[in-house]
C-alpha cells in the first residue's frame, strides 16, 4: 500500500455528527491546535498524560521541565499552566521558557513556597 498527501482547504463532516454540517477552515486545525500539553504526576515520577514530550525532568520539589518532541518555531508562544489545587492554594508559575522546553514550578500562593502539586499545560503556537 502506499502512502500518498491529501490537500484540502476546509474539512467538513457529512452532517451525522450533530444533524448539521460543519466545517473548519485547514489553517485553524493548523494553527488553533494544542501543539505540547501535558499532566504530570504529583510526585514527578512520570507524564499522567502527554502529547509531544519527549522527557521529563525533576529539579527538586515542585520544578520541573519538560522537553519537547518538536521545537517550537518561536518562544513567544502562549501557554496556559495550571495545578490540581491539593492544599486549594497551589499556583503554577513557569519559570523559564525556550523553543524546545518549559520549566514550571508549583508554589503554594500564601506563603510562596515550592511544592509538589500536579502541573499541567498547554501550549499554543507555531511549530518549527
Amino acid at each position: 500500500m502506499a502512502n500518498g498527501t491529501i490537500a484540502f482547504d476546509t474539512l467538513s463532516t457529512s452532517g451525522q455528527i450533530s444533524g448539521t454540517a460543519v466545517s473548519v477552515d485547514a489553517d485553524y486545525l493548523a494553527y488553533g491546535a494544542g501543539k505540547v500539553w501535558w499532566s504530570i504526576i504529583t510526585d514527578g515520577s512520570g507524564f499522567h498524560g502527554s502529547f509531544n514530550t519527549t522527557s521529563l525532568t525533576d529539579n527538586g520539589t515542585g520544578d520541573y521541565t519538560i522537553t519537547f518532541n518538536n521545537d517550537m518555531a518561536n518562544d513567544n508562544y502562549s501557554f496556559p499552566v495550571g495545578t490540581v489545587n491539593t492544599t486549594a492554594n497551589d499556583v503554577s508559575i513557569v519559570n523559564s521558557r525556550q523553543t524546545g522546553l518549559m520549566q514550571q514550578k508549583t508554589i503554594t500562593a500564601n506563603s510562596g513556597s515550592v511544592v509538589d502539586s500536579q502541573p499541567c499545560c498547554t501550549i499554543a503556537g507555531e511549530l518549527a
